[in-house]
């Protein structure tokens, strides 16, 4: 989930609260929301900076080995490795849900489920590493422009041409819901994608015995994106959706598919999780190896280094297969070819051959900034003797719809093709365009005019449309001419009723049916209505000619909420219910009153049954000791208590500073973890600390 959805979620009185968080008060002083405030770099690292030790200690743990799927304090324990007490585990995380930073879900049974919001990874990625910054800059700087690759697509193009389809075609569903035979055949050709390359997503969806996977991630993203509807028992374009979608730049357009596919195929484990986001951060031009990128999590303490050349290769491997080559089918990255043996094995499925990691470079970069088309920006079309309309890639998709309903579907290359024909000409004519408003729509998109006599064949094939029409009419039926003559005669039905047909119906418009049948029932009449008719079609082939630009939308602006898909949500989240209480630090220790104060406060040397009571105590709050010994001080997290040979022994460990090099980096430095061992009188002064109540110092 993204901060956008889960500030909606956000209860009035827990919205103050964070609110109230003195961190954020200069910027919300000034008129700032938390909302922009969570996705400004530059706040979160303010933020950062001023977090407690637990609190910093925990968000590393969580970017560094959890990321954004969602965990439980089991999870969250287990990825400390025993480097945190529980006490500074609970108390780090109660901090970050009182600034936003993650947020609580509660399930049916009580248990809390947290979340890292998906769109914060990447800032915290950038602010925890900032050694990347410099990376990423310099290849940037020095690479320049690279001549681009036509090996690929636009990631929008096949979902276009569904929508142009499923606006001329009636999109049925069967009594099971799923779309017809013919219908799935051909939405699988027109979403060009090689399913060999899907194969490493694992995606569960409905109807998954009927959609082949390609079919069922088209139909998702156009139900998700709002631009087809489920309407009674079909499914149709959304013309205010659609509207809204083709008036965005392309790359808009793109961010937009991008971002669906993000919600719906980002892995659950951490380090890849890591690896796409530092894909999205390479810079457009420049290409890379997936390699790279798995060289660059290690040196940010993201990821382990591998144990041997095995690991790495597999990997490589996951890298390719669960994130780079799908968005390479999908047409947001390319590979160059030269010094690239990555291949299909031949059998469907992929893999590496012996040899050099390919090369990647972003085709259409997810984040390229939406810059609104203006006039002298845009391609135009290109209209040929033969009725042949060539289509540049330049070309906006809002004029390629209008072009679609006049013409055959374009044939897709690097320069499509589409077809003016009579019976395409009907087509546009019987779905509400006139003569003038086709050679008007040619004439202005057309970059070299119109040749002569393409516009005499539009005028002469248009000529006789309209002189006759086979129409479907609604009628009122009367039982006899008598009560006909006598509705006839009502004030209130005037405006209603159109011409009579013989002496016992009237034609009605379909769009006064409820008035009408209001009306009579008022007159003391009891209306009939026919059920379960067919509409006479879908609601048409709607025209975009005229509309304006969509207003670009401000970086931290989400698009609206997206609809119901097919492919099911990754995590449950999204059915639990946000928590609203507010996590005091107090709220960890119910005990606490009963604590003596001179234990919190006083550093000082102890009877020793005393110090037992004191170890005791801690081990059952699961929190920190700090102790003197030979005029050093050391902080300990006590695990157990034995009784030995008329004595007693501490067994616990050492709580060192806080380092990022055992939350992400080697494996050894987690695993070996100093367990120390302390009699009862092998130490001086003490004190119990709680994290959140007594633990600054």
């Amino acid at each position: 989930m993204k901060y956008a959805e889960l500030a909606r979620l956000l209860p009035t009185e827990l919205r103050q609260r964070m609110e109230g968080e003195t961190v954020y008060a200069p910027w919300l002083k000034n008129g700032s929301t938390l909302e922009s405030l969570w996705q400004d770099e530059v706040v979160l690292e303010t933020v950062y900076n001023r977090l407690s030790a637990a609190e910093r200690a925990v968000l590393d743990i969580i970017v560094r080995r959890i990321g954004c799927t969602p965990f439980d304090d089991a999870r969250l324990e287990r990825s400390a490795a025993a480097r945190l007490s529980g006490a500074e585990i609970h108390a780090g995380c109660a901090g970050l849900r009182r600034k936003g930073l993650i947020f609580a879900f509660r399930k049916s049974w009580g248990e809390h489920v947290y979340v890292l919001p998906e769109d914060g990874l990447a800032r915290w990625q950038r602010i925890m590493c900032p050694g990347l910054q410099p990376f990423f800059r310099e290849r940037g700087d020095g690479e320049g422009q690279v001549e681009a690759l036509q090996d690929g697509f636009d990631p929008v193009l096949p979902l276009f041409d569904l929508l142009v389809y499923a606006a001329k075609q009636r999109l049925k569903l069967t009594k099971s819901g799923t779309l017809t035979k013919r219908n799935l055949q051909r939405i699988a050709e027109l979403a060009a994608w090689e399913e060999a390359r899907l194969q490493g997503v694992v995606l569960k969806y409905a109807h998954a015995d009927i959609y082949p996977p390609k079919v069922a991630l088209a139909l998702d993203a156009l139900l998700k994106l709002n631009l087809l509807v489920r309407q009674e028992e079909e499914l149709r374009v959304e013309p205010e959706a659609l509207r809204r979608f083709l008036a965005l730049p392309r790359s808009a357009q793109n961010s937009r598919l991008y971002v669906w596919w993000k919600d719906i195929a980002f892995p659950d484990t951490v380090w890849l999780q890591h690896a796409a986001l530092l894909a999205e951060a390479w810079p457009a031009a420049v290409s890379f190896e997936a390699g790279a990128i798995l060289e660059l999590l290690v040196k940010s303490c993201l990821l382990d280094a591998p144990s041997e050349p095995l690991e790495f290769e597999e990997r490589l491997r996951l890298l390719q297969e669960q994130w780079l080559e799908p968005l390479r089918c999908l047409g947001w990255l390319e590979r160059e070819p030269a010094d690239s043996p990555w291949s299909g094995t031949g059998d469907g499925k992929a893999g590496v051959d012996a040899g050099p990691p390919p090369r990647y470079r972003w085709r259409r970069h997810p984040h390229q900034p939406a810059e609104p088309e203006s006039d002298g920006s845009v391609g135009g079309l290109i209209v040929q003797p033969d009725f042949d309309i060539l289509v540049p890639p330049d070309v906006p998709l809002r004029v390629q719809w209008e072009l679609c309903c006049l013409a055959q579907e374009p044939v897709r290359d690097v320069l499509s093709v589409c077809k003016l024909t009579k019976a395409s000409l009907k087509f546009a004519l019987e779905n509400g365009r006139t003569r003038e408003e086709v050679l008007g729509f040619l004439e202005r998109h057309a970059a070299y005019g119109v040749p002569e006599h393409v516009r005499l064949t539009v005028e002469q094939w248009a000529k006789p449309f309209g002189l006759t029409n086979v129409v479907q009419v609604t009628l009122l039926r009367c039982a006899d001419a008598e009560t006909a003559a006598m509705l006839g005669r009502l004030p209130a039905l005037a405006g209603l009723l159109r011409e009579p047909l013989g002496d016992k119906d009237y034609v009605v418009e379909p769009g006064d049916v409820k008035a009408l049948a209001a009306a009579l029932e008022k007159a003391g009449y009891m209306a009939g209505m026919q059920l379960d008719q067919e509409d006479g079609g879908a609601a048409g082939y709607p025209s975009l000619e005229g509309e304006e630009l969509a207003a670009v939308r401000l970086p931290w602006q989400e698009p609206e909420a997206m609809g119901q898909g097919l492919v099911y949500a990754r995590h449950a989240t999204g059915y639990f219910q946000l928590d609203p209480g507010w996590p005091e630090s107090a709220d960890l220790y119910p005990d606490l009153r009963d604590i003596p104060s001179s234990w919190l406060k006083d550093y000082r040397n102890y009877h020793p049954s005393t110090r037992k009571e004191m170890v005791e105590k801690a081990i059952q709050l699961r929190s920190l000791l700090q102790i003197r010994k030979n005029g050093a001080d050391y902080r300990i997290v006590p695990r157990k208590l034995q009784e030995t040979r008329g004595t007693w022994c501490l067994t616990g460990m050492e709580a060192g500073p806080y380092s990022a090099d055992w939350a992400g980096g080697e494996r050894e430095q987690r695993e070996r973890l100093p367990e120390i061992r302390l009699l009862g009188e092998d130490w001086e002064e003490m004190k119990l600390i709680l994290p959140g109540i007594n633990d600054k110092y």
